[in-house]
């Protein structure tokens, strides 16, 4: 009996959890349609911006050093908070 409460306990966790990002994604999504309204063609871009980018070493530095700091605290933040041990 017990371990049949402790599975309702967690399911019970788990679709809180599910909830709630739920509604961090409907919110996420629902208000920039209210800021921007409904997509209209009069607001579609219409340039190739591939072919007009010319990279040089900067961007390439600059997008290193982003991505390393993005890494860094993904994992900071999975050894200290999340307890995730390699």
């Amino acid at each position: 009996m017990n371990s049949l409460i402790g599975v309702a306990r967690a399911a019970a966790r788990l679709s809180g959890r599910v909830a709630c990002i739920g509604v961090a994604a409907g919110v996420i999504s629902v208000l920039p349609l209210l800021w921007l309204g409904r997509p209209s063609p009069t607001r579609e871009y219409r340039q190739d911006e591939i072919a007009r980018f010319s990279p040089t070493a900067r961007h390439g530095i600059v997008q290193l050093v982003g991505e390393s700091l993005l890494l860094s605290g993904v994992v900071y933040a999975g050894r200290r908070w999340l307890r995730v041990r390699l």
